[in-house]
């Protein structure tokens, strides 16, 4: 063979065929080729056809987040222009001290925390916001008694553990006052949650050099209000009234309205707790000045269970807390006297007056 393509050139030259086995391998090598080829076009077509579904996805997505975006500044647009703030809630003092001379109640801010910071189970934070509604299209502004008999107690206690939390030295201050010689007092205080929106005139006192527009009116939102206990007794009993001559502007009358509402709750819960119509009366063991549930038989309770709340129970019993603020004076102050406080002595230390006794802060 070698010689004869010496002699005669290559195969090709002289006719030369290849083999059957060696078209075969051909063949298959071609198929080979044309099926990666396949293969490969239909991975690039699928690619393609992933990459633009997920292009329209992901825009899609991009432009209905827009649309949310747009849909909530419109809404916290028109909250703020209608002055509704849910998302805060603000504690404060109304106090009486001016009422008789100036026809004012004062208001002074404790703390404004997010409502998410307050109530941090998500339950009960959509409760309280379903509650402050209600109460606002009722006109009432006490909102607590559009909560129910179980959820009153959580939310009320949630907010005094927040409102302890501003005086926590004076409390540590006060407690040791029982081995010490102290000046520090105590007064007892109640408080509830309002949410009302004051829509009267007033602030051109405070801003005299730029006076408000026409549409002048306070925020909605959530408020817990602290009030004296002494004054509440005072003004349900009626010794404490606005003056003859009228309140200062309509904010100062709306608060006042509040305040008397307040005294509502307050001698009705008194009387619901002690059996007395005398709004002095002491609370006795029941220092928290809650209405306590009656113990009852388990398989009572099972048969009365998804039936509503207990007989006697009224949406009003339980709207309102009472919480122990211990604050520091001075030798002067104690030596004075208050005819309204009952001063407390330390059998310790021979029962001086400048020396408070602690109490217990619930039952």
């Amino acid at each position: 063979a070698r010689e004869s393509w010496v002699l005669l050139g290559p195969p090709s030259a002289v006719g030369w065929q290849p083999s059957a086995m060696e078209s075969v391998v051909r063949s298959s090598r071609r198929s080979d080729r044309s099926l990666l080829v396949l293969i490969v076009q239909r991975i690039y077509a699928r690619t393609s056809l992933a990459f633009l579904a997920g292009a329209l996805a992901v825009s899609l997505l991009h432009a209905l987040r827009q649309a949310y975006l747009r849909i909530q500044r419109a809404r916290d647009e028109g909250l703020w222009k209608r002055h509704v703030d849910f998302s805060v809630i603000q504690a404060c003092v109304l106090s009486t001290e001016h009422l008789a001379s100036l026809g004012r109640v004062e208001k002074r801010t404790l703390f404004v925390k997010p409502i998410s910071e307050v109530f941090r189970n998500e339950y009960i934070q959509a409760r309280v916001l379903e509650a402050a509604h209600k109460a606002a299209a009722s006109k009432d502004p006490m909102m607590v008694i559009q909560l129910s008999e179980e959820d009153k107690w959580h939310v009320l206690n949630t907010c005094t553990n927040h409102i302890s939390s501003l005086f926590a030295p004076y409390h540590i201050f006060f407690n040791e006052a029982r081995r010490t010689k102290s000046y520090y007092k105590s007064a007892w205080y109640c408080f509830t949650m309002t949410c009302a929106q004051t829509e009267a005139c007033g602030r051109w006192f405070i801003t005299p050099l730029k006076p408000v527009g026409a549409g002048d009116c306070g925020n909605l939102r959530i408020r817990i209000v602290l009030v004296n206990e002494q004054e509440l007794r005072e003004i349900a009993e009626g010794t404490l009234e606005a003056p003859t001559t009228g309140m200062f502007n309509g904010r100062h009358e709306s608060r006042w309205q509040t305040c008397q509402r307040f005294a509502e709750l307050f001698s009705r819960q008194l009387r619901r707790v002690t059996g007395s119509t005398d709004t002095h009366e002491d609370w006795g063991k029941n220092l928290c000045g809650r209405l306590g549930k009656k113990k009852v038989a388990s398989n009572v309770r099972l048969q009365s269970y998804g039936e509503g709340p207990p007989g006697g129970y009224e949406p009003e019993d339980n709207s309102i807390l009472r919480i122990h603020i211990p604050f520091p004076t001075s030798k002067n102050s104690c030596d004075r006297g208050d005819p309204n406080e009952k001063h407390q002595s330390s059998d310790s230390l021979g029962g001086d007056e400048n020396v408070s006794r602690d109490v217990v802060l619930f039952e």
